[in-house]
C-alpha cells in the first residue's frame, strides 16, 4: 500500500486544489494534536483553497515526537474522517512541518521571530499552562526555572518570552497575534501574564515592545475530535488505498468565536465559517458550563458503569436522565447563555451529538486531566448557585462521583492526570478528610462550595452510596428523590 499523497485519490475523498509549495508559514501552533489537526488547520485549509496562500502552519510539539514521526514521511499531510451516518474524507495540507521543541529549540525561536509569523496559537491542554486557582503558577518548577533563567525554555511561556525577545530585536516592527485555542477560560490573557512576568524578569526593553506590538487573545473552539486507533488507520487504508499513519476524525459540527483584538494581520475566518467577537466570554462560559461540564459529567458516570465511550454511557437511562437533568436544574438557572443562544435547544444539541454513535470518544481520554477541567466546567457554575443560596444537588452528586472515579483509576493504575502522584501520597482512609484532601487539590478551597458544610456532607453521603451500591444503583436512587 503506498503512503498517502494528494494524488490519484478515490473519487470519494477531497483533496486540496491550491499550490502548497506557494504556501508561506504565517501560523505557528503550540499543540499539534488530532484536535488542532481537526479543527482550526481546517479552517486555515478553506483559506488556502480560497488562494490566502501566508496562512500555512508550522506545528510546535513541547514534548513528545510522535506526531511528527509519523506525519513526516508524508510531508506531513494528513487525512481528516468526518463521522456520521455517512463517513466523509477529506486530504488536509495546511500543516507544512513540525518541529519537536526539546530537540530543536533554535528551530521554534527562529519561527517566533520570522516576519512571516503572523499569529501564534495553542491547544495544549489545561495542564500545559500550569495554573494554581486560575492565574498561572511560578511556584512550579518548570516555570521556576524559567523565571531564572531563559536558556532551557520548556514551556510555552518560555518559548514565547524568548522568541519575543529574538523578534523584537531581529524585525521591530513585526506585530504578532498570540491566540489561545484551549478550553480555558480567559486562555489570552494566561498567556499575556506567563509571557509578561517572564519577560518582566529578563528584557524589559523586550517587554515595553510586546506592549505595542503584541496582542493576546482568547478564541472559543468546539468540534468533538475522538483519539485516533487502529480502527481509524484501517479504515481509512481500506478507503483511500493510502496508509495514513496519523488520520483525524471529527463530527461535522465546528464553531470557532475568535475575539477581535489582532495586533497585525488578520486571517479572514470569518470567510470559513468562523466568528469573531468584541468579547468570547459569553461564549466560553457556555461551551465550558454546558458541552464541557456535561462530556466531563458523562464520562465520570460512563467510565464507573463500566462504559468504554461516551456515547455508550449515554445508552443508560438514568445516565442520559441525570444529565438532562444536571443542565437544566443546576446549570441552565446561574449560566448565561450568549445573545441570540436558546439555552434548552443548545442542552438539547449537546446531548445529540454526545449520542452519535460514530464518536467513539472515550471515557478515559475525556477523563484526562480531570482534576484542571472540573475547576473550569463545574466549580464557575457552583459558586454562581451557592452564591444565590441556591442548593445544587446534582453537581453534589457529580463530585462524589468524581471522586470514586479519581479513586477507581488509581486502583486500576489508569488515571492521566498532573495531580496523580499528589492523589497517590493522600493515606487518609475517612471519607470526609480525604474528599477535602482531594478537592484541596484541585484548589476548591478558594470557591465558597467548600465552606457550604450541607454541600459538602451532601458528597460524602453520595460517594457512601456508591462505595457501597455502585454507580447504578446511586444513580437511581439519587433520581427517585434521595439527594441526600
Amino acid at each position: 500500500m503506498k503512503t498517502l499523497s494528494p494524488q490519484n485519490l478515490p473519487e470519494n475523498i477531497q483533496s486540496f486544489s491550491y499550490d502548497r509549495d506557494a504556501v508561506d508559514v504565517g501560523i505557528v501552533h503550540f499543540g499539534v494534536g488530532n484536535f488542532h489537526r481537526a479543527h482550526q488547520a481546517v479552517y486555515v485549509e478553506d483559506l488556502l483553497e480560497k488562494g490566502n496562500l501566508q496562512w500555512g502552519i508550522a506545528g510546535v510539539s513541547l514534548r513528545s515526537a510522535g506526531v511528527r514521526d509519523a506525519l513526516a514521511p508524508q510531508d506531513y499531510i494528513y487525512t481528516l474522517a468526518l463521522l456520521g451516518e455517512q463517513t466523509k474524507y477529506r486530504i488536509i495540507g495546511a500543516l507544512k512541518n513540525i518541529v519537536v521543541a526539546p530537540e530543536t529549540p533554535q528551530a521554534v525561536l527562529d519561527y517566533l521571530a520570522n516576519p512571516k509569523t503572523q499569529i501564534v496559537s495553542s491547544t495544549i491542554t489545561e495542564k500545559g499552562y500550569y495554573l494554581s486557582s486560575g492565574e498561572v503558577d511560578f511556584e512550579q518548577p518548570a516555570l521556576k526555572a524559567e523565571a531564572e533563567s531563559l536558556t532551557s525554555p520548556s514551556t510555552i511561556y518560555g518559548f514565547l518570552a524568548k522568541g519575543l525577545i529574538k523578534r523584537c530585536k531581529a524585525t521591530p516592527d513585526a506585530k504578532l497575534t498570540i491566540m489561545c485555542c484551549d478550553n480555558i477560560s480567559g486562555g489570552g490573557e494566561l498567556l499575556a501574564q506567563g509571557v509578561k512576568t517572564l519577560l518582566g524578569k529578563h528584557d524589559k526593553a523586550a517587554l515595553a515592545w510586546t506592549e505595542s506590538h503584541v496582542s493576546f487573545i482568547s478564541s472559543m473552539v468546539d468540534r468533538v475530535s475522538p483519539a485516533t486507533d487502529d480502527a481509524l488507520v484501517e479504515t481509512i487504508a481500506q478507503a483511500t488505498d493510502r496508509r495514513d499513519a496519523a488520520p483525524v476524525s471529527a463530527e461535522h459540527f465546528s464553531q470557532w468565536i475568535i475575539e477581535e483584538n489582532f495586533a497585525g494581520a488578520r486571517p479572514d475566518f470569518d470567510k470559513v465559517g468562523a466568528d469573531f467577537a468584541e468579547s468570547i466570554v459569553p461564549f466560553e462560559r457556555m461551551k465550558l458550563g454546558y458541552l464541557n461540564a456535561g462530556h466531563t459529567l458523562v464520562s465520570t458516570l460512563g467510565y464507573l458503569s463500566g462504559d468504554e465511550y461516551v456515547h455508550e454511557a449515554l445508552r443508560h437511562p438514568d445516565i442520559l436522565q441525570f444529565m438532562r437533568q444536571t443542565l437544566y436544574e443546576n446549570v441552565l438557572p446561574y449560566a448565561g447563555m450568549p445573545k441570540g443562544y436558546d439555552g434548552p435547544s443548545y442542552i438539547a444539541a449537546v446531548v445529540d451529538r454526545f449520542q452519535n454513535a460514530s464518536l467513539p470518544y472515550a471515557n478515559l481520554q475525556v477523563g484526562t486531566d480531570s482534576s484542571q477541567k472540573i475547576q473550569q466546567r463545574w466549580f464557575p457554575t457552583l459558586n454562581l448557585a451557592l452564591g444565590q443560596e441556591n442548593e445544587s444537588p446534582y453537581f453534589a452528586f457529580c463530585l462524589a462521583a468524581w471522586f470514586v472515579f479519581i479513586e477507581t483509576a488509581l486502583q486500576k493504575g489508569v488515571l492521566n492526570d498532573p495531580k496523580k502522584s499528589d492523589f497517590e501520597q493522600v493515606t487518609e482512609t475517612n471519607i470526609a478528610k480525604k474528599l477535602r484532601a482531594f478537592l484541596t487539590l484541585c484548589n476548591a478551597e478558594n470557591h465558597a462550595f467548600f465552606t457550604q458544610l450541607a454541600f459538602i456532607t451532601a458528597i460524602e453521603g453520595h460517594v457512601q452510596n456508591i462505595q457501597t451500591h455502585g454507580i447504578k444503583v446511586a444513580l437511581r436512587n439519587f433520581l427517585d428523590g434521595s439527594h441526600s
